[in-house]
């Protein structure tokens, strides 16, 4: 269903340091795309085994929507609320984008480890490795999703456009010892007695230089707003990551997109639930 949404294309000129993909709307989203994303959003909070471990059998649709809307969306009282809202939807447009436009391995969404839904998790944004028994591949990836991406953030006299933002947080993250997704894997797979993928990550943990590492910076961003400046910045920082990939994911109306993902989100669990 995405591919015929969006259009993945990788930039062959050598314009930039970086390699540079752009990624388009061939048409405007449906209706089908948009309950494709609340489920994604939904189940990445939390997996549809827990939902239906929680709400057994006789549950009734005003019980899926309060605790929907009390232990597991983000609230959307303020700005600040929106903006957990709008980072959150990015990543899971991201996570659907590394898995089927570049054919990488998913293994965890970082929304899972959210103790408190109406905050962002910090660290890396997303891990992904090749397909395959051996993980060979590491991708990792820092996402920003932006209304207004012609506009500089920070204080002055650091102001910047979000490509610096976004290398400079993922360049953090690599210079860190820790390897925090990775870790979180190794302690997820031995408790569920899974020692065999256990064991892949444990040894990411353990030894990261044996493995390619690979640097991705998703911006999503609204179509009219998006000026070359931002990749021109990066360009002329230089960027420190290598190999790096930027890829522009251009969204007509983006705010509506969003809003719309968010508009009663809860009917697709009382549709799994209740109505099937």
């Amino acid at each position: 269903m995405i591919e015929n949404w969006l259009e993945y294309n990788e930039k062959d000129d050598a314009e930039y340091v970086f390699k540079l993909v752009h990624i388009t709307e061939k048409e405007s989203p449906n209706d089908d795309l948009i309950k494709l994303l609340q489920e994604r959003i939904l189940t990445s909070y939390r997996s549809a085994d827990f939902y239906n471990f929680h709400f057994g059998e006789t549950v009734t649709e005003e019980e899926i929507r309060e605790y929907i809307q009390n232990q597991v969306i983000p609230n959307d009282e303020n700005q600040f609320d929106r903006n957990v809202r709008q980072g959150d939807w990015g990543e899971i447009l991201s996570g659907l984008i590394a898995s089927y436009f570049q054919d990488l391995i998913v293994p965890i969404n970082k929304l899972q480890w959210k103790f408190n839904k109406d905050k962002a998790v910090f660290g890396t944004d997303l891990l992904a490795f090749n397909k395959g028994d051996t993980i060979e591949d590491i991708y990792y990836y820092e996402i920003k999703t932006r209304l207004n991406p012609n506009n500089k953030e920070g204080k002055k006299p650091n102001r910047n456009y979000i490509s610096i933002w976004a290398h400079n947080s993922l360049m953090k993250d690599e210079q860190s010892p820790t390897e925090s997704i990775a870790d979180f894997l190794e302690r997820l797979y031995v408790e569920k007695e899974d020692y065999e993928n256990a064991s892949k990550f444990k040894d990411i943990v353990k030894n990261p230089q044996n493995y390619n590492k690979k640097f991705e910076l998703f911006l999503i961003v609204e179509k009219d707003k998006f000026i070359e400046d931002i990749l021109t910045e990066l360009d002329e920082l230089p960027p420190q990551l290598d190999p790096l990939s930027v890829t522009i994911i251009l969204i007509d109306d983006l705010r509506t997109l969003v809003n719309r993902t968010w508009e009663d989100i809860e009917s697709v669990l009382v549709d799994k639930l209740i109505n099937e």
